[in-house]
């Protein structure tokens, strides 16, 4: 007879173990840097947490997923392009300018026909592309397996957050 199996919550493998002390450790170091805070500092704070909360996905998966390499690339990376990105306001009002008239424009339009960009990809593979990260370069088969593994892991991250909503709001 076998001895009865532990239910994956209280495995210490579990991904879900695993990504909340994770979570928790970088919302600890969040909370160390903390003081009062005004409407900008509570936003900056906000985008803190969603970075811990997309750090601590990727940081569990570790580098055997390409989503989980971009993003980890793109945290690790983002204070360089903070410091070299230059604003033009002029030229950024104009970009968001166009973006609208051109959104107008193309809401009013009856597509029927679906989108098939250069390399021969439908317009669902494409949209799919813009969703997952580091996916761009990636074949059909592998861009699913990359997604359903995404999927599972924002859907073990929203479970996570809102356990810990309940455990904190209960306090």
């Amino acid at each position: 007879m076998s001895p009865p199996q532990q239910p994956s919550s209280t495995n210490p493998n579990s991904l879900k173990i695993r990504l909340t002390h994770r979570f928790l450790h970088n919302l600890n170091n969040l909370n160390k840097k903390r003081s009062n805070l005004d409407n900008t500092q509570i936003h900056r704070r906000s985008h803190r947490v969603k970075l811990a909360a997309y750090a601590s996905m990727a940081r569990v998966v570790g580098s055997r997923r390409a989503w989980s390499r971009a993003i980890l690339w793109k945290i690790r990376n983002r204070k360089v392009f903070t410091r070299n990105k230059r604003v033009d306001h002029k030229t950024t009002h104009h970009h968001h300018l166009a973006r609208s008239i051109k959104r107008r424009t193309t809401n009013h339009s009856n597509h029927k026909r679906e989108y098939v960009d250069p390399n021969g990809n439908s317009g669902q593979e494409v949209k799919l592309r813009k969703l997952v990260p580091g996916v761009e370069t990636m074949d059909a088969c592998g861009l699913l397996d990359e997604t359903a593994d995404y999927i599972k892991c924002l859907a073990t991250q929203v479970e996570v957050m809102r356990n810990l909503v309940d455990l904190y709001s209960t306090i």
